[in-house]
């Protein structure tokens, strides 16, 4: 089948887009120049990789340029079905592929198994299950349906006489084989798929028992067998990650209880788990042409400020254009972080960068708590005008250098990730431990070993020792990022160390405070290189 530029405008909806953005999008016309961003290019690409089962290398994706660009390339390579199997993660994941077998996963497949749901959310998991009244039917069901679905081999007779949920638990996880699962839900996924009614009215809600495995069918619906985290494959985990709040899925719920689309915030990266990001915004392909995807972000706009468990929402905007700031800007995020040369150059040097790309930091915090923000004295201009830009309850206090013995820990708790395809690396700092320059000096050596472009280290800033590490920090050649609230629970302190020279030309700026924090890391920058 032939594909069409236009064709494939609903993956940048799977990708994140802003359907601003995608209204407007021109498929012969550069993406970059159309408002896409650093976050939704590759997340474009995944997902893209996702739909038709290809695997594009990044140097040739980065020579593509626009929808028309991307088609062309899809409809000039071989039959689909010898397409090698594509292993990039969706973007709106950080579950991993490996299902668990928790309390809760187990409570709903009791429920499936034929036991009341308020009977199986009461359940004790450290308790047998005959105990509390279980029948032993619904434990006989338990165990077909882990034979059937999750390749277990039959319970032991103990087992099912005194097995506690834990129990269960262990045994189901001891003996989880991942392509049975998936091949099992699949065929029950296949067995019951149908075309949607097209026209259909519809509600927004969130994810009920029942939706469930209209969620399912609706993965399989756009990404096929290709979608890597089984849980998005199996009801009874994808409610179970709804229960325990690291998904909360927004479904478009048909009158027949079918589903026609859903999007959803999920736990992602920051160490702070009430930190939450958006993503997974999938619509079936009948209401492609309807105002679901938008009405579902406007949802998931709402819910955010509903959610008394999350504190903060946060993104980046790329610099080469003001597009995402703008929106950034509407939805009162503020600027906290300039992300110098984040991007490398190939991603944009079409569209007249001449190095690598900046990216800048916008946060919301919708729910605070006071607690004391240890920084240092040397950063007090640029982090106030920082902190003027939320409404926190902090107790600020700006300290001089400090020596290790202000350090209550030994050794630092950290911890490392690599970006290989951008060439940064994150260090999350949580405890900042008298240990701390010599876990430095490593780090900076095999950064250079690896020949990584960008190294950012984010402190948290909860208790003192923050002037120690920034010392440490800035006689390494690191500089000023900015200051991420919540980011840790405590604040969270970047510092970032570049081993390529930033393209200040075309970084892009549309707040004074922006262009005012762009103008301190230069400064610094130069005064460590010795330029004034």
């Amino acid at each position: 089948m032939t594909v069409a530029g236009m064709d494939l405008l609903e993956l940048l909806r799977l990708a994140g887009v802003e359907e601003s953005v995608i209204a407007t999008v021109r498929p012969d016309a550069p993406l970059l120049l159309q408002g896409l961003d650093s976050v939704d290019f590759p997340s474009f690409l995944e997902a893209l990789q996702e739909r038709y089962g290809c695997s594009i290398p990044d140097e040739t994706a980065w020579k593509l340029r626009t929808l028309d660009d991307f088609a062309a390339l899809l409809n000039a390579r071989p039959d689909p079905a010898q397409a090698p199997t594509p292993t990039n993660r969706p973007e709106s994941d950080d579950q991993g592929s490996t299902m668990q077998f928790d309390t809760e996963t187990m409570q709903q497949l009791l429920v499936t198994a034929g036991l009341a749901a308020t009977q199986a959310e009461a359940l004790a998991p450290d308790t047998p299950l005959t105990g509390q009244g279980v029948p032993p039917a619904v434990l006989d069901a338990l165990a077909g349906i882990l034979a059937e679905r999750f390749g277990a081999p039959p319970a032991v007779a103990d087992l099912s006489r005194s097995g506690s949920l834990d129990d269960w638990s262990r045994f189901a996880q001891s003996h989880f084989d991942a392509e049975t699962v998936k091949q099992a839900a699949l065929a029950r996924i296949v067995a019951d798929e149908t075309a949607l009614p097209t026209g259909s009215p519809y509600v927004l809600d969130m994810l009920r028992p029942e939706d469930a495995p209209g969620v399912n069918r609706l993965f399989h619906c756009i990404y096929g067998d290709k979608y890597p985290v089984i849980d998005y494959y199996v009801p009874e985990r994808l409610l179970a990650l709804n229960r325990q709040k690291q998904v909360l899925t927004v479904v478009a719920r048909l009158a027949t209880g079918e589903i026609a689309g859903q999007t959803a915030f999920y736990r992602s990266s920051p160490p702070n788990p009430a930190v939450y990001e958006q993503g997974q915004l999938l619509v079936d392909h009948a209401y492609r042409n309807t105002s679901i995807a938008f009405r579902l972000l406007k949802r998931l706009e709402e819910l955010s400020h509903a959610m008394d468990y999350a504190e903060a929402f946060f993104g980046e905007a790329v610099c080469t254009h003001l597009v995402t700031q703008k929106t950034a800007v509407r939805q009162n995020y503020s600027v906290c972080a300039l992300e110098l040369s984040l991007m490398p150059s190939g991603a944009y040097a079409k569209e007249g960068a001449a190095g690598r790309v900046t990216c800048l930091v916008c946060m919301r915090v919708d729910r605070d708590q006071p607690q004391p923000l240890f920084l240092p004295e040397c950063y007090r201009e640029p982090l106030t005008a920082i902190l003027s830009g939320f409404t926190l309850a902090r107790d600020v206090r700006f300290d001089l250098p400090e020596t290790a013995d202000v350090l209550q820990a030994e050794h630092s708790d950290l911890s490392c990730r690599t970006f290989d395809f951008a060439q940064v690396r994150r260090v999350q700092v949580a405890t900042i431990g008298r240990d701390l320059p010599g876990r430095l000096d490593a780090i900076d050596a095999e950064a250079t070993d690896q020949g990584l472009a960008v190294v950012q280290v984010y402190l948290s800033t909860g208790a003192p020792g923050v002037a120690f590490a920034v010392a440490e920090l800035r006689r390494r050649g690191y500089i000023l990022g900015g200051l991420l609230p919540r980011w840790f629970g405590p604040d969270g302190l970047m510092l970032q160390k570049l081993a390529v020279e930033p393209d200040y030309a075309s970084v892009n700026l549309l707040t004074d405070q922006a262009k005012a924090l762009l103008a301190h890391i230069r400064a610094e920058r130069d005064a460590h290189h010795g330029r004034s």
